[in-house]
């Protein structure tokens, strides 16, 4: 893989299998109108300065083999453009497929093939995919301060597709020239290997927080929502200890009900007379750490914050207020009486010394588990809104106040987002939420959205964090789901190496249930399943887990269809041996089905099947899908 450099400033990547022709830079998703291009030839790239009316462009092409990189330097007056595309309009040969990476919380995330019906995009990273699966991966290590985003659109009249990748610069003012993230060309011989190998680049600078043990933690919402209250928590703390053998929960998570509105988040609300430092110290003589959700963004419209202080919100160009939500008629959002909810400016000293305190106070009050939700609403255009104090671009104001809530609640709690967006969490977040939420029935929505997320944000699962596909519903009341669906998420989460968590009263669910659910805890190793056929055509999705200690591997096989589906999975391609003694595995059951070289699966509709496979031995009676061992 290597440049070449045309003396009119256009370039292109020349790979084996996979090239991109006619790159020129574009500006606002214009292509630059040079007044004048001078070409610097050097032995393995070299470097093009495009001068315009309002500025000039240098970007500079280094790399051969495996790894191209480009470097981009803006220069001009004023203020930067809103968005600057180094690489841009390329025509893409001998790519069938592109993997986009979703914005974060939800994605869409996957490969898509081509050419697509419409612009695809990609942020962070994205990877274009040759038939033999040979994969160029474009990203940019450095997450700081820009959005970085690939976009793949159809050609003209036919056309090969074309590619882009660049970043939003969101007219922040210039004191000098502006020198973007150096962006990546990283080939690989697989989407797996490719993207694996560029999260890890991505979070070796971004310093992510990887150190935690897999979470296995309660939270309220997926049961009780709005509805918890001090009450109730005693009642589910008693009901849980009574559990034998006890069930290792490591934390509690209060979620939405503390509050009398968003925004007034240390105010009491009538469910939890004794507040929430009161229920955190119950939460941890019982042995648990203390968990709470926060919305640091929300404020609502009958909340004291409001009152107190309205020149703390982010309005647009117009100033009108930004509102994301407004809830004019028969319900409510949460229960409370909140018509709309806005969005904090946390370029305001004041709104940030404001959540500074919150975070403070609840951190001093013994919280050391929390959930941040809705962050997404700060990662706003910087040209769409006016800011308190204007300069930045909406990822930086975003990382500003993930740094000051880092430092609140210190380096030893553990924090997990929640409709986010990936990127700028990283080296903040110790957890993330990837996908939708899970519902008590199965329509294609949410289960749908979770699953395919979970497997295509896995190559980053215990790289940028623990990957968070939401919480298991186990309980065999008040829920639509069958005996199959329930089992199938709990094992697609059990094998996945993220987080692990339900909100269903564990003392109430049925000791079938429940054993599942001790099925699936985690062990203190830290692993990350893998998906085999990541990116291909396959109707079945599977993951496979080593086992080490045990020199043997689990294998969960889920059929995301609504009707029956049979395949031939080979065990070369499972786990890299040419044969295996194969055992049917669950909850306190182990079949031996003899040794094959292949595994021949048929599964109804949203069924799973999970295997062990080993030279011989069968799972220890004791060990857990997530690798604990047991006690009996």
């Amino acid at each position: 893989m290597k440049w070449n450099l045309a003396m009119d400033g256009t370039f292109d990547v020349l790979g084996a299998a996979v090239g991109i022709s006619q790159l020129y830079p574009a500006i606002d998703g214009v292509p630059l109108r040079a007044l004048e291009v001078r070409v610097s030839l050097a032995t393995h790239g070299g470097t093009i300065s495009y001068r315009t009316l309002s500025g000039t462009l240098e970007i500079s092409l280094e790399g051969n083999g495996d790894r191209l990189t480009l470097q981009a330097v803006w220069t001009g007056t004023g203020v930067a453009p809103g968005r600057i595309d180094p690489l841009a309009s390329g025509k893409l040969h001998g790519v069938e497929r592109f993997f986009h990476q979703g914005l974060g919380f939800g994605g869409p995330t996957g490969f898509a093939r081509l050419p697509s019906a419409g612009m695809l995009e990609s942020f962070a990273l994205g990877a274009l995919v040759a038939p033999d699966d040979s994969t160029l991966v474009v990203t940019a290590r450095d997450q700081r301060r820009f959005q970085h985003a690939l976009r793949c659109a159809p050609g003209d009249r036919g056309s090969a597709p074309r590619f882009s990748a660049g970043f939003a610069t969101e007219g922040i003012p210039l004191s000098g020239p502006l020198t973007l993230p150096e962006i990546e060309l990283l080939a690989a011989c697989t989407p797996w290997e490719g993207l694996s190998q560029a999260a890890r680049a991505i979070g070796e600078e971004m310093r992510a927080r990887t150190r935690h043990p897999a979470t296995y933690h309660w939270c309220s919402w997926y049961y009780l929502y709005y509805n918890f209250s001090e009450k109730l928590l005693e009642e589910y703390l008693d009901g849980f200890k009574r559990l034998s053998p006890a069930v290792p929960l490591q934390a509690i998570q209060i979620d939405v009900c503390y509050f009398p509105s968003a925004g007034d988040w240390l105010d009491p609300h009538p469910q939890w007379p004794g507040g929430l430092e009161a229920a955190f110290k119950r939460i941890r003589e019982f042995g648990y750490r203390p968990g709470v959700w926060v919305g640091p963004y929300m404020v609502g419209n009958r909340s004291r914050l409001f009152k107190e202080h309205p020149e703390w919100l982010l309005r647009d160009n117009a100033g009108k207020l930004l509102t994301p939500w407004r809830n004019f008629n028969e319900n409510k959002v949460w229960g409370l009486r909140d018509e709309e909810t806005y969005v904090l400016d946390t370029s305001h000293p004041g709104a940030m010394e404001y959540l500074r305190v919150v975070f403070r106070t609840l951190r001093k009050w013994g919280a050391t588990f929390f959930k941040t939700d809705f962050m997404l609403w700060g990662l706003v255009d910087s040209m769409t809104v006016k800011r308190h104090a204007p300069g930045k671009t909406s990822t930086e104001y975003l990382r500003d106040l993930l740094a000051v809530i880092r430092a609140e609640i210190g380096e030893e709690s553990y924090w997990l987002g929640c409709i986010a967006p990936f990127a700028p969490m990283i080296g903040f977040a110790d957890g993330m939420r990837i996908a939708a939420d899970l519902a008590a029935l199965w329509p294609q929505p949410p289960y749908d959205n979770i699953f395919r997320e979970a497997e295509g944000d896995q190559y980053f699962n215990n790289v940028w964090w623990q990957n968070d596909p939401d919480a298991i519903i186990l309980r065999n009341f008040h829920s639509e789901l069958s005996e199959a669906e329930v089992r199938s998420f709990a094992l697609w989460h059990g094998i996945l190496g993220g987080s692990v968590s339900t909100s269903d009263p564990l003392h109430e669910v049925d000791p079938a249930r429940l054993a599942l659910w001790r099925f699936v805890e985690p062990g203190p190793e830290k692993w990350t399943g893998r998906v085999p056929y990541f990116g291909k055509d396959r109707r079945f999705m599977v993951v496979v887990r080593h086992f080490e200690i045990q020199r043997a591997w689990a294998v969960l096989v889920f059929n995301p269809c609504h009707e029956t589906v049979m395949e031939r999975l080979e065990i070369a391609d499972l786990v890299g041996r040419e044969n295996a003694a194969i055992y049917e595995w669950g909850p306190q059951t182990a079949r031996n089905r003899g040794r094959s070289t292949a595994l021949v699966v048929e599964l109804a509709g949203h069924a799973s099947m999970l295997y062990y496979l080993s030279a011989g031995d069968p799972p220890p009676p004791v060990l857990t899908l997530g690798g604990a061992m047991q006690t009996k």
